[in-house]
């Protein structure tokens, strides 16, 4: 699952990357939209949240086509990388230490206010799924253990301008989960706030 997610990340990044144009001109049905600014980018990022209240920490990465200085779309994903064991009375098997596995992404659209300052405000949204299950390292018997689930989450983020190819992110997320069905954990388990930090690395003006 996680393997899946990575590889995702770099295809939506390299996908992404293509749009970079700079002083490109474009009108649209919805009115006299011109895409005066066109750059991108892509970077590692990280969730650190709770599971049952308990802390699990994410790690992933998305990317995005920045229009204007303003807005982004794109996409991300990310993998619970910190171990979070299945309690006893809920595993299918209880003579096996089984832990959690799950991942989730989607598509990822932002908003960002005074990108040229060197300390701005970005607020983002992803909207997509996920998947969660028991595992066991080496077994791959669980596998009617996954449920998949709808994932909302939105964000507010303080941006850091390092270099013209580089910016730093902190804030607070909150992830929405709806519809997971794997034995002991439920959508009020998964869903948590964040501290979300990340790295962009790209393009910006």
């Amino acid at each position: 699952m996680k393997n899946i997610l990575v590889l995702s990340i770099f295809l939506t990044i390299g996908s992404l990357s293509g749009f970079a144009q700079e002083d490109s001109r474009q009108q649209t049905l919805f009115g006299d939209f011109n895409i005066y600014s066109s750059g991108g980018y892509g970077g590692p990022a990280m969730r650190l949240s709770a599971i049952e209240g308990d802390f699990a920490a994410f790690f992933g990465g998305y990317g995005a086509w920045f229009i204007n200085k303003k807005f982004s779309i794109g996409g991300g994903g990310f993998g619970l990388v910190s171990s979070y064991p299945v309690p006893v009375e809920d595993r299918i098997d209880p003579a096996l230490n089984l832990h959690y596995d799950m991942g989730y992404g989607g598509f990822m659209f932002g908003y960002t206010l005074a990108s040229d300052r060197i300390i701005h405000l970005h607020t983002d949204v992803l909207v997509g799924g996920g998947g969660i299950e028991q595992d066991f390292e080496g077994l791959n018997d669980f596998s009617s253990t996954e449920s998949n689930f709808f994932v909302f989450e939105p964000g507010v983020h303080l941006e850091v301008n390092i270099a013209t190819f580089m910016r730093a992110t902190g804030g607070i997320t909150y992830r929405l989960v709806s519809g997971s069905d794997t034995p002991g954990i439920q959508d009020s388990d998964l869903s948590s706030m964040s501290l979300a930090l990340s790295l962009k690395f790209g393009s910006f003006d």
